[in-house]
């Protein structure tokens, strides 16, 4: 056993999932964190968890099979962290829809449907599937918003824009992104193209953004103001860090961070970071993916992993432990590059 292997045993809490037939390890959580919570179960994969303001609603793609296009339902949660009623569909059963994401005052959701024949994005009002409404597609069908984030006064949608290129004298191309960031009203007016970024996060205060950017061909966590102004890079290394999301407080940010392992596998599992780019911590270990968290203002970090053979939605908290030490390692590397 290896002195790297020693330390990851030595640091992770006891395993609360089984492995599957595969020689991958199971996902356990590290003392940052407490034991891991499942919270849906169903026969179909359960992926991209979104938190209700209240923390007493979940929403969440569902999908049949790995192939089959996904759509949103949603559940209400009890105190104990499982599903406690049926399962309320968002929009129509045979629609595509990704990535849903609240409105601040928890009344409707916005999501990326494929009912329309290509991605929109569309807004629900209230849990029935038949009320629903088209958003436009950020002004112009060829600029369309993904992993919308609406903005706490619920009046701006920060978005992902992919492949887009900017064009200062209308012919040629005066900058060009493989993602970048967007800000729009709800109707799709008056985007702003903030920069190179994709999974938007807005602050509780609605003053900041947290994004993904690629740096170094990396892709690492950045926080800047709303105006797209003052981006400070919160995050180093070999991994990919992805999928921000605040804590209620507004001081720390959870995160989903990729990297290959030594059996040349790639896995991800869910970290934090404060605000100003301090205080890194592992809180899940394991060779599977646990992505896309989603923070309540309970504490709870909700994320999807396939901790079996299927995705499903599963919940932790943050505890004071030091998470497997990564900010140890992260500085070495940091160190040895200097």
């Amino acid at each position: 056993m290896s002195p790297r292997t020693l330390l990851l045993v030595a640091a992770v809490s006891m395993p609360v999932l089984g492995c599957s037939a595969s020689l991958r390890r199971g996902v356990t959580t590290t003392d940052a964190a407490t034991a891991m919570e499942q919270v849906t179960r169903s026969s179909a994969n359960e992926l991209d968890p979104a938190v209700s303001p209240d923390g007493k609603t979940l929403a969440f793609e569902v999908a049949d099979t790995p192939d089959a296009a996904p759509h949103i339902e949603g559940v209400r949660i009890d105190g104990a962290g499982v599903e406690s009623s049926a399962r309320i569909l968002y929009g129509p059963g045979h629609a595509t829809g990704r990535e849903p994401a609240w409105m601040p005052d928890g009344s409707s959701l916005v999501y990326l449907s494929g009912s329309g024949g290509s991605y929109r994005l569309v807004q629900t009002f209230g849990p029935r599937p038949d009320q629903t409404a088209f958003l436009a597609d950020a002004g112009d069908p060829g600029l369309p918003g993904m992993w919308p984030a609406m903005s706490p006064d619920g009046k701006r949608m920060a978005m992902s824009v992919p492949r887009l290129d900017l064009f200062r004298t209308g012919w040629r191309a005066d900058r060009s992104f493989d993602a970048a960031l967007g800000i729009s009203d709800l109707s799709g007016t008056g985007v702003t193209i903030l920069g190179e970024g994709s999974s938007p996060a807005w602050s509780p205060d609605g003053q900041r953004l947290a994004f993904a950017r690629r740096t170094d061909g990396r892709a690492h966590l950045f926080v800047a103001g709303a105006d797209g102004g003052r981006a400070v890079q919160l995050t180093y290394g070999a991994q990919d860090d992805v999928e921000p999301a605040w804590s209620p407080d507004g001081a720390t940010l959870a995160f989903c961070s990729t990297e290959v392992g030594e059996d040349g596998r790639t896995h991800s599992n869910i970290f934090v970071v404060q605000a100003d780019g301090s205080g890194l911590q592992q809180l899940t270990e394991g060779d599977r993916t646990a992505c896309r968290p989603s923070w309540a203002r309970d504490g709870f970090i909700y994320f999807h992993v396939d901790a079996t053979e299927r995705f499903h939605i599963w919940r932790i908290r943050r505890t004071a432990g030091d998470g497997q030490g990564r900010e140890r390692r992260l500085r070495l590397r940091m160190d040895v590059q200097r």
